[in-house]
């Protein structure tokens, strides 16, 4: 059972930032969907775009479902040249959704226990999140020294929730109250709840988790299920 979870955590390392295509890394760009307009000045309404290439495309929705867009209705930008006679200028466009994500705990602080002094650990690991999450887009536009204007979609994201996966720690002498000679990478089974905040490419939270020693010093093991405090990273959305 041991060598299973070793394979597992090998596995799941492959994944992490370091590994990882740059395409599956933080994936909460912004692309085709519903989405909540919320214009520089004037109401807010429901709408589906369609992005493609540098391009956007926005249709309004019929009623009563708001779900059909009305291809009527659509209007077409470029997204890297909205200037401010465009409809898209200063605007920003939202969504919720429930966010599935493969994350790591980057460092965890684990308190004193048993005489034992706080610890930073940093060791390698993966879990499983869900959450419930908000996307914000805002279009920003500038002119350059050309008196060109230059636009982005500036991305925004803040989600809470739940995690759960694997990873290893040291096992020792010290953390097992002398009740081990051995020295070893014990695997453990973490979960927790976690907040992130994303910022275009990067997403990062706190997460406040236990740990599970998995093997024959998990009695002594003191660290079992007890708290610690941790920087952890989104890796990939699902």
């Amino acid at each position: 059972m041991k060598y299973l979870f070793t394979c597992l955590i090998a596995l799941l390392a492959l994944l992490l930032p370091g590994c990882a295509p740059l395409e599956t890394i933080a994936t909460h760009s912004f692309g085709s969907g519903y989405f909540k307009y919320v214009p520089a000045k004037g109401e807010s309404s429901k709408v589906y775009a369609d992005v493609y290439d540098d391009s956007v495309a926005v249709y309004s929705l019929k009623a009563p479902d708001y779900k059909i867009p009305d291809t009527e209705s659509v209007v077409c930008t470029k997204i890297s040249n909205i200037n401010k006679s465009d409809f898209l200028y200063g605007s920003r466009f939202t969504k919720t959704s429930i966010d599935f994500d493969l994350a790591t705990v980057g460092v965890k602080l684990r308190p004193s226990y048993s005489g034992v002094p706080a610890q930073l650990n940093s060791n390698v690991n993966a879990a499983l999140y869900v959450g419930a999450r908000k996307d914000i887009y805002m279009v920003r536009s500038h002119k350059s020294a050309l008196n060109k204007t230059n636009s982005f979609i500036r991305q925004f994201g803040y989600d809470a929730g739940f995690f759960a996966g694997l990873g290893i720690t040291p096992v020792n002498p010290t953390v097992t109250k002398d009740n081990t000679s051995n020295e070893y990478d014990g695997v453990v089974f973490q979960k927790g709840i976690a907040a992130f905040v994303t910022l275009d490419h990067v997403s990062v939270g706190i997460a406040m988790g236990f740990d599970n020693l998995m093997g024959a010093d998990s009695k002594t093991w003191i660290y079992n299920n007890k708290p610690w405090i941790g920087l952890i990273l989104g890796i990939a959305n699902f």
